[in-house]
């Protein structure tokens, strides 16, 4: 039988000699390191936050009282939950502040984990992203120091309303009250600030707004007028993932049969959650 060196040189023999054991070393590598790459790649998102011992979570940063700067950190109803999530998992938080626009691109991105951040649940986004129980039972509505009913407040020929510009709320309350001259503000601050100089009687807002306004007196004194929307908030998370979902929910049971969620409210909103707004 002829070998395959026949008629070569000495150098080429050892060239091809060489050749063929780096291709039986290198084969041996993929199969030895083939395993644990694959395990890695497959672990879950529960996994692979465990395995970091870090929970990476998109919080507010100018949202009071959901998130917020108090001194050097961040403080606030979300940053509490996203706090209280983490040490449910045995594992440090990492906040990571990010714009609204923003929170479903660095979700999907994989810049966070999870998205603890005023986040409501629509269609659209049920296409890309997955959603936890609700942990935040909010509502959108009319707002005013004025004892009226909602049907007394539909009488009314052109209230003066003053809503954040493009947002929900402004879009809700010219379809509730066709006839209401609206003010529009660039953000809540500001429709806050105009409503305590009197310049409005009526403002549209969610009901965690209310708990905005600085002045003490003139927030016991507000009340909901009419109810515009229900308008809860979720954790956000990346699909198909199934048992951080299930951990997250689990979580979210125990801090409401606990109380530990009623006392964040009632810290952070000075309200409570009843029971039937989880339903």
């Amino acid at each position: 039988m002829q070998s395959p060196f026949d008629g070569a040189t000495p150098s080429l023999w050892v060239g091809e000699i060489l050749q063929r054991r780096r291709l039986v070393c290198g084969s041996i590598l993929a199969l030895g390191l083939s395993g644990p790459l694959a395990a890695a790649e497959h672990r879950d998102q529960l996994e692979r936050i465990r395995s970091a011992r870090v929970l990476r979570v998109a919080v507010p940063q100018d949202f009071p009282p959901f998130g917020f700067p108090q001194g050097s950190e961040l403080a606030g109803f979300d940053i509490s939950i996203a706090k209280m999530l983490s040490m449910h998992l045995g594992v440090s938080p990492q906040m990571v502040p990010v714009p609204s626009g923003d929170r479903l691109a660095a979700l999907l991105e994989d810049r966070v984990d999870i998205i603890i951040s005023s986040l409501g649940k629509t269609p659209e986004r049920e296409k890309s992203i997955d959603f936890s129980s609700v942990y935040a039972p909010t509502y959108l509505g009319v707002f005013s120091q004025q004892k009226l009913s909602r049907d007394e407040l539909l009488k009314l020929p052109a209230p003066v309303v003053g809503a954040s510009e493009n947002s929900l709320e402004e879009s809700l309350v010219r379809a509730f009250l066709p006839t209401a001259k609206i003010q529009g503000f660039k953000g809540s601050a500001a429709l806050l600030d105009a409503y305590a100089a009197g310049h409005f009687e009526f403002f549209a807002g969610g009901n965690v707004l209310v708990e905005s306004i600085k002045d003490v007196g003139l927030r016991t004194r507000v009340h909901q007028v009419a109810l515009l929307k229900e308008s809860p908030y979720y954790i956000g998370l990346r699909q198909n993932e199934a048992r951080l979902k299930d951990e997250i929910n689990r979580f979210l049971a125990n801090i409401r049969s606990s109380g530990a969620l009623m006392v964040n409210a009632m810290k952070w909103f000075r309200q409570s959650f009843s029971a039937d707004m989880f339903k």
